[in-house]
């Protein structure tokens, strides 16, 4: 079941930072090239002014939005790549005391790190379903699009965090069996 959860963050990390790469190169065509180069142009050429405002008013209200939402998306790369990360183990981990510490001592500072680490996973949980609950309607300066949806990854990540870790005690255990 795991596997098939990390394939659909695989598919919505890449869907997210696919998205948010078109809306940053969509800006900088609209910057440069439009704003830059085809506004010169439509200077020079009278003939060429019609295409300049059609290019300018198109391009110019999604560049509106492009530079607030790749940010939000790039939050939702950071934290789906965060349970990709625990799960397989790729987070820069301090076991220093957990290997110079054998037998219950080991077992303590595992078990209170995997607490800690529950524990702060629950209260983001906790915390982020309360702030998408009283902020959540609210919509982003740039585009009609309610915050809420931006946050919605605090949550997922705090339940897939809990899984993944839920997971690795799970391997824990059953290694020593």
């Amino acid at each position: 079941m795991l596997r098939t959860i990390d394939r659909i963050v695989e598919g919505v990390a890449v869907l997210a930072f696919a998205t948010s790469s078109i809306l940053i190169c969509i800006n900088v065509i609209n910057r440069y090239l439009v704003l830059g180069g085809m506004r010169s142009m439509a200077k020079s050429f009278e003939w060429f002014s019609p295409l300049y405002l059609s290019v300018r008013n198109t391009l110019g209200d999604i560049s509106v939005m492009a530079d607030e939402v790749p940010g939000y998306l790039l939050v939702w790369v950071a934290f789906l790549g965060a349970y990709l990360a625990m799960r397989r183990g790729g987070h820069i981990s301090f076991d220093l005391l957990a290997h110079r510490t054998t037998g219950l001592g080991r077992f303590a500072v595992v078990a209170g790190n995997t607490l800690l680490i529950g524990g702060f996973l629950i209260l983001l949980l906790w915390q982020s379903v309360r702030m998408i609950l009283v902020s959540g309607r609210t919509e982003i300066e740039t585009a009609e699009i309610a915050q809420g949806w931006f946050m919605l990854i605090l949550p997922i990540a705090a339940v897939l965090l809990l899984l993944a870790l839920l997971e690795q005690v799970r391997l824990r255990l059953k290694r020593r069996v």
